[in-house]
């Protein structure tokens, strides 16, 4: 079984929406853009208990309760071999056919004037515009039998948990065999006896008779305090503990244990119900009051246990989903209307073994509306130290900094693009002198053609490097006729995509900005080399030096130098 599109009409604040699915979904985007409405709709298509309530006005998109809420889930059955499929072929019978690929299940709803509600009506079947009837017997379908949807929000409490599942263990007729309830009922019994002979329940009980015939007096009146504890209630006396290593018993006190300890229970008590039902999992934010260290546990749990393999969980969190990898990145957003983008994201193969460095990068930046790509830590804190002066608060307008720092930017590039979220890239005109074939070839170049889906260019060949002084200072050269005249046309092309190539590299770039200031920190600190040989020794601790001798007339002259002007563009897309 495979998730394949959600359709969500006239519910909410989903005026119409179409969202691609897989088996894990993450749901991302701005507070109260509509990711809990989107779990809602899913909860009032497979969740009886939900679905029960009923719709009312506020359900209709704009109160408009002249229009019908409709919401359909796509699934694909195309494997014969895979039990869940199984059980949906088990359960729809005659509404599907033997060679079905997909099945479309639909719950629609009008509003009815007299009773003020909604009431939902569900449909099932292989031929979306000829969908059957689901049986249903009063407000129970049959639809019923065959998913269990399992929400968890980040107000879960273990108290509440823990006793609805050790109600279940200790149900007499079906957990406990026979001598084991006529044990405990013994000493149950014999404990209630002893409680009800406690000389403080005697004297309580005398009290009470006196105090009430002041009220009025009864001839022969007893009062019998009881101690009522039963096997049936039992489970409400129960509560769970830690063994702390040798330290002896640990009470689940704090509130990232007891989460913990409660979704523990939760994937426990649902795991025992795979074999019967399709698991569905809906989580919400569980990153609430939980430590790093926790989210980071949670995140190798939701994307490693089988359990999980049917999934939908919102987060604001990069740590919860530092683990993805196969799963489908759902970005909405609003227009004018709320929309969604989707990308089915899986962790390309030479990045496996990086995973989580590639994608704890990811995940804070899926999150931005624009993200400048840069090429490593130098960049980042320069241009962070131009931001902190033009425009610090960047970050809160939607803006995002990546460093890429090894990893390709094409795997960066692809996801945030199709997740609606603009891309600026900053990336160093990058040669490499090949002197037994004489040809130079154009790395930096065609990295950014790559990225922008343009054919790449020839290398350049009938190259004698023996005529110029050194290696370097003839690649500088080169690469500057390059950026000028040679590929100008290619340059520019790359900047109207937001593909912004430096003339050199972001040193030699600089010096042509602020030659003084690099000089004089190079100078400063006891070095006879120039700003960009000073610059490119210790690269980043030399940046540092060198930012905190930049006053806000330097990083004006930076921002708005047109060798700068991707930092410039991700400054004016936060300030629109």
């Amino acid at each position: 079984m495979i998730l394949k599109s959600l359709h969500i009409s006239n519910f909410r604040n989903f005026e119409e929406i179409d969202i691609d699915l897989t088996n894990k979904n993450i749901i991302f985007g701005l507070n109260d853009i509509g990711k809990t409405n989107l779990l809602c709709a899913l909860r009032f298509l497979l969740d009886r208990r939900f679905r029960m309530k009923g719709f009312i006005d506020t359900d209709f998109y704009n109160r408009n309760i002249q229009s019908t809420i409709s919401i359909t889930l796509t699934i694909n059955i195309e494997d014969e071999n895979d039990e869940d499929n199984k059980k949906i072929y088990s359960r729809m019978k005659g509404a599907i056919s033997s060679d079905a690929k997909n099945i479309h299940i639909r719950l629609i709803s009008k509003y009815n004037d007299v009773t003020l509600m909604g009431e939902p009506e569900l449909f099932w079947g292989t031929n979306e515009e000829d969908l059957e009837e689901i049986p249903s017997s009063q407000t129970f379908f049959e639809i019923d039998k065959l998913f269990n949807v399992i929400y968890i929000d980040s107000s879960i409490s273990l108290e509440n948990e823990f006793k609805r599942y050790t109600k279940d263990i200790l149900r007499g007729n079906t957990s406990l065999s026979e001598i084991e309830r006529d044990s405990v009922n013994t000493i149950i019994d014999e404990l209630n006896q002893k409680v009800g002979d406690l000389e403080n329940i005697k004297n309580f009980e005398n009290d009470l008779v006196t105090e009430y015939k002041n009220f009025r007096d009864e001839n022969d009146l007893k009062i019998s305090v009881r101690s009522e504890i039963e096997l049936n209630n039992l489970h409400t006396k129960l509560t769970p503990y830690i063994l702390n290593g040798d330290s002896g018993i640990y009470p689940t006190s704090g509130d990232g244990r007891k989460k913990i300890l409660a979704y523990t229970i939760m994937t426990l008590e649902n795991r025992e119900l795979e074999e019967k039902k399709i698991n569905i999992f809906l989580v919400e934010e569980l990153e609430n009051h939980l430590h790093r260290s926790m989210q980071i546990a949670l995140s190798y749990q939701l994307f490693g246990d089988e359990i999980f393999k049917h999934l939908f969980i919102t987060t604001h969190s990069s740590l919860i989903v530092s683990q993805m990898d196969n799963v489908n990145l759902i970005k909405l957003f609003k227009d004018e209307k709320i929309t969604g983008k989707s990308y089915n994201y899986i962790v390309p193969l030479e990045y496996k073994k990086l995973k989580q460095k590639l994608n704890e990068k990811l995940a804070e930046a899926i999150f931005a509306d624009t993200v400048l790509l840069i090429e490593g830590p130098s960049e980042k804190t320069l241009f962070e130290r131009i931001l902190f002066e033009k425009h610090k608060k960047y970050e809160s307008q939607g803006g995002y900094m990546l460093e890429v720092d090894g990893i390709d930017f094409k795997t960066y590039n692809s996801v945030l693009k199709n997740l609606g979220i603009k891309v600026i890239i900053k990336t160093d005109n990058d040669l490499k002198l090949n002197e037994g074939k004489k040809e130079v070839n154009l790395l930096g170049l065609n990295r950014g053609l790559r990225l922008i889906n343009e054919d790449m260019r020839s290398n350049l060949p009938n190259i004698d490097i023996k005529e110029y002084k050194g290696e370097n200072e003839y690649k500088i050269n080169l690469q500057k006729e390059i950026f000028d005249t040679t590929y100008n046309d290619e340059v520019n092309t790359l900047q109207e995509n937001n593909v912004y190539l430096s003339r050199v590299d972001l040193e030699n770039d600089l010096y042509c900005v602020i030659s003084e200031k690099m000089d004089q920190v190079a100078l400063d600190n006891g070095s006879s080399k120039n700003g960009i040989d000073y610059l490119q020794t210790s690269k980043l601790i030399n940046m540092i030096k060198l930012c905190n001798m930049l006053d806000s007339e330097d990083c004006e002259k930076i921002l708005n130098h047109h060798l700068f002007k991707g930092i410039k563009e991700l400054v004016e897309s936060c300030s629109h």
